[in-house]
C-alpha cells in the first residue's frame, strides 16, 4: 500500500515536472526593448556600453532538424530604439572561424550562406509582419510575411554590417520605423522572433519557438516589451532614374532611345503607403520562358517588372490578379480585317504604360486598404496597300485603364473577411469589365479548424451586345493544425465567369470537388527528421452540360534524412477514364482520355553543400487504349558554388509523349485530330559572381526545343471517339519544329543606400520548320545562326530622402 502511494507520488512528480516544462516550451517568450539617446555605430562590434547592459542569451530552440530541441549553437541578441529606428545585434557563437558560411550573393539570395535575422509583427495580428535577416557575408534579405506566404520582393532601405572573428560572428541592423507599418497609438501588441539558419548544421533555429504542426508563423511570435511611442520622421522617399536603352530587331531595325522617370514613395503615419511611377521603364525585366503552346489555354508568365511585384501582396486575395494585362497584348491584336492586296507593317505586340499608381495601407482598427491604377495607351497596326504603297492604321488597344481595390478587415482569432473589385474601363465602343468579389476565412481561437469562402461575379459591358454576367462560388473547411489535417472543398464556376480583362483564368465551366488527408510528423525518433503521408481525391463536371470530366484518386509521401539532411518526394495517382472538352476548340464538345496511371519520384540531396542535386521522373501508363500507351518525363538541375563569390546552376527537362492526340483542324463541319509524338527539351544554364555584397553579376542562357510529329488523322464523334474519314488532310503538313534561345545578362552595381547602376542585355532568337527528323545537334545549331532581337539597356537610379533634404536646405 505504501509503495503504490509511493509509486503515484512519483508519477504526479514526474506529472507536473513535464507539464511545467510543456508549459515553459508553450509559452509565449518575452523581450523587453530598450530606448536609447547614445549614437549607435553600425560597424559589427560591440563597442557601445548600452548594448553590453542589455544582451541576452537567445535560448534558440531547433525548428529543423530536431524539432523542439535547444540550438546547438549559442546566439546572444539584443534590441534597441530611438523614434526613428530600431536596432538590433546578434552574436552568433561557432566552434571556429571555418565552420561560418559566408557564400556571396545578390541581395535577397542567401545562397548557402548562415543568416541571422527577426521577424515582427508590428500590429500583432497574425497578419501582416516583416523578415530584416543577414547573411554571415553582409548579405540583405528583407521580405513581407503574411498569414499564408512571404514576399522576397519588399525591399526598404535598412543598414547592417557583419563582422566574422575566430570564435563568433556579429550582426548590426538598424531598421528605420519609416520601412514599416505600425500602430501609431498603441505598440504593447508588437510581436518579434529571431532566427538563425546554420548552413553546416542544417539547423534552423528560433528564439520563440516555431513548431510546423501549428498551422502560420506570425501566429507564433514572441511578445515585444518596453515599446513606447514614437515619432519617425517626414516619410517620402524620391527615386529618379535615366536610362538609355538600344534595340535591334531581327531584321536589323535599330532604335535608341533616352529616358528618365520617377518613383515616389509617401507613408502617412505609417500606416498608409502612396507609389507612383511616372514614365516606368521596365527594359532590364527578365525575358519570359517561352514555349510552344499545344493547348487550348493560354500561357500564364510570371510577373518581373518591379513595381507589380514590391508590395503588392494584398492583391494576391483571392487570384483573381493577373498585372501582366497592364501593358500586355492589345486586345485586337489578332483580329485585323484586311484584304488580299493588304500587308501588316507592324502591330504592336504590348501596349505602351502612361502611368501607374499603387496605394496601400492599414489603419489601427485592422482594415487593410490596397488601390492598384495603371493607364495604357492607344496602340495601332501600320497596313499597307501593296499595289498602290498606301497605308492606314487600325486600332488594336483603345486608351485602357485598369483599377483593383482591395479591402481586408482582420476579425476574431486571425480570421478575416475580403472585398475585392477590378475593372478595365475602355475608351470608345470596346466592351468593359468588372470583377468583384467577397472572401472569408475563419480560424477557431486554438487556429486547429479553418474554413475559407469566396463568390465572384464576373460582368462584361458591350455595345450593341446582350452583357456578359458569370459567377464563381468556393468553400473549403479542414483541420489545418496538428499531425492530423485534411479537408474537403467545393468549386463551381458557370460558363459565362470569366476574370481575364484583368486575371488569369485557363477555363470556366467547371464544378469540382476534393477532398485531402494528409499525416505529418514533424519530429520522428529514427530514419527521419520529418516525413508526410497523404491522400488525395478529385471529381470534376463539366457544369453546363453536368457530364463528368475527370476523377482521380492520389496517395503520396514525402520525407527528409536525418543522416544526410536527403529529401525524397513520391505520388502515385490513378485517373479514371475521363473527358476532355476543350481540346476540340468547340463549345460542348468532347474527346474520350483512356483510364491511366502516374508514378511520380524526385530526389533531392542536402542543398547547403556546395554541390547539390535534384531530380524528378514521371511515368505514365494508359490502359485499354489503340493510341494512347504512355509517357515519359525527366528532369534534374545541379546547384554548385565555387569558392565564396561564384555559383552556378544547370537545369535539363525532358518530356517524351510518343502516343498521344491534338487538335489538328475543322473539315466540313468536322473537327480533326491526329495522333502526334511530342517531345520537348529544355536546358538553362545561370551563373553568378558576386564581387562583394553590393555588385553582383549574372547570366542566365536558355534553349528550348519541341518536336511535334503528327501521324495520322481522325474525325471526332459525338460520343468523344474517333473514326477514320476521307478527308485529303496530309497530317504531316501540320508538323512543327520550334526552337528559341535567349540570353538574359545583368550586372547591379548598389553605390549608394536603394541606389544602384545595372547593365542589362538580352538576346532572343527563334528557328522554326517542319522537319521533325533533325538532331538536337542541328536546331542548336541553327537556331545560334538565326538574327536575334537584342536589348542593351544602361540604368542609373537615386534615392533621395526628403529628410536629408530638408537638413540641407
Amino acid at each position: 500500500m505504501k509503495l503504490s502511494n509511493k509509486n503515484n507520488m512519483y508519477k504526479l512528480f514526474v506529472f507536473c515536472v513535464l507539464s511545467l516544462i510543456v508549459h515553459k516550451m508553450s509559452a509565449q517568450k518575452n523581450i523587453t526593448i530598450h530606448k536609447v539617446n547614445e549614437p549607435i555605430k553600425i560597424d559589427g562590434e560591440v563597442t557601445e556600453s548600452i548594448w553590453q547592459q542589455h544582451l541576452i542569451a537567445g535560448n534558440f530552440i531547433q525548428t529543423l532538424p530536431e524539432a523542439g530541441k535547444p540550438s546547438k549553437q549559442k546566439t546572444d541578441i539584443a534590441i534597441l530604439f530611438d523614434d526613428a529606428y530600431l536596432y538590433v545585434l546578434g552574436v552568433l557563437h561557432v566552434a571556429n572561424k571555418e565552420a561560418i558560411s559566408n557564400q556571396l550573393t545578390a541581395r535577397d539570395d542567401t545562397g548557402n550562406a548562415d543568416v541571422f535575422g527577426i521577424q515582427i509583427d508590428p500590429f500583432g495580428e497574425a497578419r501582416e509582419g516583416y523578415d530584416f535577416s543577414v547573411t554571415a557575408a553582409g548579405v540583405q534579405l528583407d521580405q513581407k510575411i503574411t498569414a499564408t506566404d512571404s514576399y522576397s520582393n519588399y525591399n526598404v532601405v535598412w543598414q547592417s554590417k557583419v563582422k566574422l572573428y575566430n570564435d563568433k560572428w556579429i550582426v548590426e541592423m538598424k531598421i528605420p520605423f519609416n520601412s514599416i507599418r505600425f500602430p501609431k497609438e498603441d505598440l504593447s501588441n508588437f510581436k518579434i522572433n529571431f532566427q538563425r539558419i546554420t548552413n553546416g548544421l542544417n539547423e534552423d533555429a528560433y528564439w520563440s519557438p516555431i513548431r510546423l504542426d501549428v498551422d502560420g508563423y506570425l501566429n507564433q511570435l514572441g511578445k515585444l516589451n518596453g515599446l513606447n511611442n514614437i515619432a519617425p520622421p517626414l516619410n517620402l522617399s524620391f527615386n529618379p532614374f535615366v536610362s538609355v536603352v538600344t534595340e535591334k530587331s531581327p531584321v536589323g531595325d535599330k532604335n535608341t532611345t533616352f529616358n528618365g522617370g520617377l518613383d515616389v514613395k509617401y507613408v502617412h503615419k505609417n500606416a498608409y503607403t502612396l507609389d507612383v511611377s511616372l514614365i516606368p521603364d521596365f527594359s532590364q525585366a527578365p525575358s519570359d520562358d517561352q514555349i510552344f503552346n499545344l493547348s487550348p489555354f493560354e500561357v500564364k508568365f510570371n510577373e518581373n517588372r518591379q513595381f507589380f511585384v514590391e508590395g503588392t501582396e494584398i492583391f494576391d486575395k483571392g487570384g483573381y490578379l493577373y498585372t501582366r494585362r497592364i501593358g500586355g497584348t492589345p486586345i485586337y491584336k489578332d483580329n485585323i480585317t484586311k484584304t488580299d492586296e493588304e500587308e501588316i507593317i507592324e502591330n504592336p505586340v504590348t501596349s505602351n504604360i502612361i502611368n501607374l499608381i499603387k496605394f496601400t495601407g492599414k489603419s489601427k482598427n485592422g482594415l487593410s486598404i490596397g488601390v492598384l491604377n495603371g493607364i495604357t495607351a492607344e496602340s495601332e497596326a501600320e497596313i499597307k496597300n501593296t499595289n498602290t504603297n498606301t497605308t492606314r492604321n487600325v486600332l488594336t488597344n483603345p486608351l485602357t485603364n485598369y483599377n483593383a481595390i482591395v479591402l481586408d478587415k482582420t476579425l476574431k482569432n486571425n480570421s478575416s473577411l475580403t472585398f475585392i473589385n477590378n475593372s478595365v474601363l475602355r475608351s470608345g465602343s470596346a466592351y468593359d469589365a468588372n470583377l468583384t468579389a467577397l472572401l472569408y476565412r475563419y480560424y477557431n481561437k486554438d487556429r486547429t479548424y479553418s474554413m475559407y469562402f469566396k463568390k465572384a461575379l464576373s460582368q462584361k459591358y458591350f455595345t450593341g451586345e446582350e452583357d456578359q454576367f458569370g459567377h464563381e462560388y468556393y468553400g473549403y473547411a479542414g483541420k489545418v493544425s496538428g499531425k492530423w489535417t485534411g479537408g474537403v472543398s467545393v468549386k463551381l464556376l458557370d460558363d459565362k465567369f470569366d476574370s481575364n480583362d484583368f486575371g488569369y483564368l485557363s477555363r470556366n465551366n467547371e464544378l469540382r470537388f476534393k477532398g485531402d488527408l494528409r499525416y505529418t510528423n514533424n519530429n520522428p525518433e529514427k530514419i527521419f527528421s520529418r516525413y508526410q503521408v497523404f491522400l488525395d481525391h478529385q471529381q470534376t463536371y463539366y457544369y453546363s452540360l453536368l457530364k463528368e470530366e475527370q476523377t482521380y484518386y492520389k496517395l503520396g509521401s514525402y520525407g527528409v534524412f536525418k543522416k544526410n539532411n536527403h529529401t525524397f518526394f513520391g505520388e502515385f495517382r490513378y485517373i479514371e477514364k475521363s473527358k476532355n472538352f476543350f481540346e476540340a476548340r468547340t463549345k460542348d464538345k468532347h474527346f474520350n482520355v483512356p483510364a491511366q496511371a502516374e508514378t511520380f519520384f524526385e530526389y533531392q540531396t542536402n542543398d547547403n553543400k556546395a554541390v547539390s542535386i535534384a531530380g524528378y521522373m514521371v511515368l505514365v501508363k494508359y490502359f485499354n487504349s489503340e493510341i494512347y500507351k504512355k509517357e515519359f518525363i525527366v528532369g534534374y538541375g545541379v546547384n554548385a558554388r565555387v569558392g565564396q563569390h561564384f555559383s552556378l546552376y544547370f537545369s535539363q527537362a525532358l518530356e517524351d509523349k510518343p502516343n498521344g492526340l491534338g487538335f489538328l483542324a475543322k473539315e466540313d463541319n468536322s473537327i480533326i485530330f491526329g495522333s502526334r509524338k511530342v517531345k520537348e527539351l529544355s536546358n538553362a544554364i545561370t551563373l553568378n559572381y558576386a564581387v562583394n555584397s553590393t555588385l553582383n553579376v549574372n547570366m542566365r542562357l536558355r534553349h528550348y526545343w519541341i518536336t511535334v510529329d503528327y501521324k495520322d488523322q481522325f474525325s471526332l464523334k459525338e460520343n468523344g471517339d474517333f473514326t477514320t474519314n476521307n478527308f485529303a488532310i496530309n497530317p504531316d503538313d501540320y508538323d512543327d519544329n520550334f526552337n528559341q534561345f535567349n540570353i538574359d545578362f545583368i550586372s547591379k552595381w548598389q553605390f549608394a543606400p536603394a541606389s544602384e547602376i545595372s547593365l542589362a542585355c538580352k538576346l532572343g532568337a527563334n528557328y522554326y520548320n517542319t522537319d521533325v527528323n533533325s538532331t538536337y545537334g542541328t536546331n542548336f545549331k541553327r537556331v545560334l545562326e538565326e538574327k536575334s532581337s537584342t536589348t542593351i539597356s544602361l540604368k542609373m537610379t537615386y534615392f533621395l530622402d526628403a529628410n536629408i533634404l530638408k537638413k540641407k536646405r
